[in-house]
């Protein structure tokens, strides 16, 4: 399976593209592509996944070089962690199309 990156299934591809590539700039991709496989799986539950995708950005955000750019980084991933938490039950379970 390849993960179809920042987005739900549903979204347009360059849509998803364009956002994964901007998301690139802040997170490491291993991040959403990890998030993304156990959506596809679904497994582990749902809950665990998100918490796994949130931990995974705040890792990121560490490794930032400036302070400023570590608390956006931070301030995005508990932005996109309350969008798959809301919103997630779509794509959870359900093979991407792509």
């Amino acid at each position: 399976m390849i993960a179809n990156g920042l987005g739900p299934w549903w979204f347009p591809s360059a849509w998803r593209r364009w956002l994964t590539a901007l998301s690139a700039l802040f997170f490491d991709e291993a991040s959403w592509r990890i998030h993304d496989v156990s959506y596809d799986a679904g497994d582990p539950p749902r809950s665990v996944a998100d918490y796994g995708f949130l931990k995974a950005m705040i890792r990121d955000a560490g490794r930032t070089d400036t302070l400023l750019r570590m608390i956006a980084c931070i301030a995005l991933a508990f932005f996109f962690y309350a969008l798959v938490r809301l919103f997630g039950w779509a794509s959870y379970g359900r093979n991407s199309p792509d």
